[in-house]
């Protein structure tokens, strides 16, 4: 199902949702009018035949509007959710109210028995049709677990974070799946899905949470499962969580300093893989206690392809700069993003005779003011592609096509932010630049460990020259950097990181 036509049939879904609730909050009191008059007015029989036609029809079937979880590439189900029916959901409340309405009016002109009798039928025909609805959703529901266990993976992947679906899980899957075990995504906010559905290329079956979120996971962790890892630290996960049968494994999406990686919340996993021993002294350095034997030192498996530095960069000729700003981050506490000094930077750079490979993060397409400022940057690029023989790198190409690994490989060195691409780069041993947008060089140093061993730039770009000078020819932090690399990915070469996961994840599930 493409995403525009999911998202019209979801819109629709949740419009006659929120349709059948509003007429539902008045079933009660008008329910209970009607009652009150039936038993006032018309003790005996009849009276307790409307009584069970009213309470029985108006409550038996509470979950109508609901909707169940469905699955995408899950073997013996059918993609996406259940078709909608031809009977709106919230016809069973226009039933309950039309049959006490009826009743009433029946007693006020002293109708006879049969007459209650008839109203029964009717309102039973009526409120059967309307539960084949539910039993349509309960029926789905079913047959999800039922390919859940016949599929029988052994870990998941929770998801209860928002619109960085795509790249956040995309990023740890294939690592999960080296391991040869069976993976199922779980994802709660049906919002997000369609971001997910598009651009994660997911292999493993995806599993959507419906309308009771993550009470329907006492269903859909089947007994195989043995473990869950998390790639976005959402309040959510708790939800997940709650199933203390299931050892909870915290990887996040991207080693860095900032608080994302230090989150008091993480304390409560049953285990947090980190890439280096960095790793683990930032939740000490920032006052959070997390239990020594929680932590699983297994260096950066999606660093692992980023190739060493073939000799000084100024002997790099041409030399190529891979530009990557990162995101502005939920409020100004966290935004360490360089992009709106993006186009400065790139200018200094083509001054400089160096091509660029500019990867903005995927996230600052979302807001107007950044997406402008990532066509400016694009603009000043062409236009000197165009009238020189620098060959920049931007778009499609260097977003979608090429890994944080592959803008890394085709580059000599980086500047970036406070971000998780500058820990991937730390493994070429190739030299970087921080911007700092707020503090000064030590105190950004002090703050972020990753900054030691590159050379800082100063928000306001006072030190642009001097900083491209360290950058591209002088180089002092070179011998530093093979030490830091230990220290924030650990001690693995190539494939050894990638390796250790696997089998680290085996034996969570075998062990389990």
């Amino acid at each position: 199902m493409s995403g525009d036509v999911w998202l019209s049939s979801k819109r629709t879904q949740t419009l006659r949702k929120q349709v059948a609730e509003r007429p539902r909050l008045i079933v009660l009191p008008v329910v209970g009018v009607a009652l009150v008059v039936l038993l006032a007015l018309l003790p005996g029989p009849a009276t307790f035949a409307s009584l069970v036609v009213l309470v029985a029809g108006s409550f038996l079937v509470p979950r109508i509007s609901e909707t169940p979880s469905y699955a995408y590439g899950l073997p013996g189900v059918p993609d996406g959710p259940p078709r909608p029916s031809r009977i709106p959901v919230e016809a069973h409340t226009w039933v309950s109210l039309a049959a006490a309405v009826v009743a009433v009016m029946l007693t006020v002109v002293g109708a006879p028995s049969a007459a209650f009798v008839a109203l029964a039928v009717v309102a039973v025909v009526a409120w059967l049709a309307c539960a084949g609805t539910m039993l349509r959703y309960l029926r789905h529901g079913r047959r999800v677990r039922e390919a859940l266990e016949a599929y029988a993976p052994t870990i998941a992947m929770g998801f209860a974070g928002r619109s960085g679906g795509p790249w956040q899980l995309r990023m740890w899957e294939p690592y999960l799946l080296r391991s040869g075990e069976r993976c199922v995504v779980i994802t709660l906010h049906e919002k997000y899905l369609p971001l997910i559905l598009d651009g994660a290329d997911l292999t493993s079956p995806l599993v959507q949470l419906g309308s009771r979120g993550t009470r329907d996971l006492d269903s859909l962790f089947v007994r195989s499962i043995r473990a869950v890892f998390y790639v976005q630290n959402a309040q959510s996960n708790k939800g997940f969580m709650d199933h203390t049968d299931l050892t909870h494994v915290w990887l996040n999406h991207g080693d860095s300093d900032k608080p994302a990686n230090f989150n008091p919340r993480h304390a409560l996993y049953d285990i947090l893989v980190v890439c280096g021993q960095a790793g683990i002294d930032r939740y000490e350095r920032h006052g959070i206690h997390v239990a020594p034997e929680k932590f699983r030192i297994l260096g950066r498996p999606q660093a692992s392809g980023v190739l060493p530095a073939r000799g000084p960069i100024a002997e790099r000729r041409p030399k190529r700069v891979l530009y990557a700003p990162t995101w502005h981050g939920v409020d100004d506490a966290v935004n360490f993003s360089s992009l709106e000094k993006g186009p400065d930077i790139v200018r200094a750079l083509i001054a400089r005779d160096v091509s660029v490979i500019f990867r903005p993060h995927p996230l600052s397409y979302r807001w107007r003011r950044r997406a402008a400022v990532i066509q400016e940057i694009r603009d000043i690029l062409r236009a000197d592609r165009n009238s020189s023989d620098r060959r920049h790198r931007w778009g499609k190409v260097v977003d979608k096509e090429w890994s944080v690994v592959d803008c890394a490989n085709h580059s000599h060195a980086l500047i970036s932010d406070v971000s998780s691409v500058v820990s991937d780069f730390l493994q070429s041993e190739k030299p970087y630049a921080m911007t700092s947008m707020r503090a000064g060089i030590e105190e950004f140093r002090d703050e972020f460990s990753v900054a030691q061993t590159g050379y800082v730039l100063l928000g306001d770009m006072s030190n642009l020259d001097e900083v491209l000078d360290d950058l591209l020819v002088r180089d002092p932090l070179a011998a530093a950097r093979a030490e830091r690399k230990r220290y924030v990915l650990g001690d693995f070469v190539g494939e050894e990181s990638a390796d250790a996961f696997a089998a680290f994840v085996r034996e969570l599930v075998r062990g389990a």
